[in-house]
């Protein structure tokens, strides 16, 4: 469905986790409350901090999931969505649209979740004292109070991204995905950048030293390099594009974009990258 690609990092993040605990559970469905446990999981998400107020751990939160749904065995992955998610889902989207956002966060799958009190969400909720009323004016405030999450949705709705650069972004999003990250950063970036053999970005970045075998083995810690957001490079290349005269957004324009920002360079250095090599290759190549 099209408003899959409007989900945020963490709303798709807080969806594979709710496919795995289905599935590591023998549960032979994915209903509301693995959702709900999902945006739990989904550290640094708007809708796992709305819920940290209350007492609800997560591994306290997973037993009770767990017991809410009589395992089977021999349930094909992934366990199928339950006409109650899906709606909640439906729902969701619908919250987003109303509140004019480009994207559909976790704050968005709460507010899906508790506005019809479809599912078995409401049940775990109950094992807690927690109503889905309280949780909703909650989230309603923090909302009002500006807070958002960022997603890669508003640089596609704001940018003309080349066929590259979308490939680009896109395989970085997914590598934090992959690995459960918090944040889509500059580490999940340049390792995209570096594999994506169809323009020069691959090419310029060995030229220039890059050790990938290194990159990739610290992209799977959870070193500090992890959590750098790349939000700001992004915005140096879209600043970059319009200053080269160019309609468009490309891979090499995030990559210059990268060797402009002080804490991009000193990550590409950590791993062997002459960062001025890497810059004049491109200057010769976009000019």
């Amino acid at each position: 469905m099209a408003r899959q690609h409007r989900y945020s990092h963490h709303s798709r993040r807080a969806l594979q986790h709710a496919a795995q605990l289905a599935s590591d559970y023998g549960h032979p469905f994915q209903d509301t409350a693995h959702l709900l446990v999902g945006v739990m999981m989904s550290e640094g998400s708007l809708g796992a901090q709305v819920l940290e107020i209350y007492d609800l751990p997560v591994p306290v939160a997973k037993v009770y999931l767990k017991r809410l749904v009589s395992p089977q065995e021999n349930v094909p992955p992934p366990p199928s969505q339950t006409a109650s998610l899906k709606s909640t889902l439906d729902i969701a989207a619908d919250e987003a649209q109303s509140l004019g956002s480009h994207y559909i966060g976790t704050e968005h799958l709460l507010l899906g979740i508790t506005r019809t009190n479809l599912g078995n969400a409401i049940d775990l909720l109950k094992l807690v004292d927690i109503t889905s009323e309280q949780l909703r004016r909650r989230i309603r405030h923090i909302i009002s109070d500006g807070h958002a999450e960022w997603s890669l949705e508003t640089i596609r709705q704001n940018a003309r991204l080349s066929e590259l650069s979308r490939r680009v972004l896109n395989a970085a999003e997914q590598l934090a995905i992959k690995l459960d990250h918090p944040v889509i950063s500059l580490g999940h970036l340049l390792v995209a950048l570096s594999q994506e053999r169809r323009g020069v970005t691959a090419t310029f970045l060995k030229q220039s030293g890059l050790n990938t075998d290194a990159l990739e083995a610290k992209m799977a810690t959870r070193d500090r390099l992890v959590f750098i957001s790349l939000e700001r490079v992004l915005e140096e290349a879209i600043n970059q594009a319009e200053k080269l005269g160019s309609h468009y957004l490309g891979a090499d324009h995030i990559l210059l974009a990268m060797t402009l920002d002080t804490e991009a360079i000193a990550m590409m250095s950590r791993f062997e990258v002459s960062v001025d090599k890497v810059r004049r290759l491109l200057q010769k190549q976009l000019k």
